[in-house]
């Protein structure tokens, strides 16, 4: 997902919500092998670009 297409659908949640905390689910694990206790969500605390010219690319990374 773009910036661009990210904001795109912030601004419409907001706008249908209100202003209501955006959380994020993640896994310690690979997706084919998650377990429900592994599961974790959290807030985003902080971002930073990054280009350390992996496969990923150029992007924007969130801290929780």
């Amino acid at each position: 997902m773009t910036i661009t297409e990210l904001i795109s659908d912030l601004q419409k949640t907001r706008d249908e919500h209100g202003d209501i905390e955006v959380t994020c689910t993640g896994s310690l694990l690979p997706d084919d092998k998650g377990h429900c206790p592994d599961i974790f969500e959290s807030t985003v605390e902080n971002l930073k670009v990054l280009n350390d010219n992996s496969e990923l690319g150029h992007r924007v990374r969130l801290y929780f």
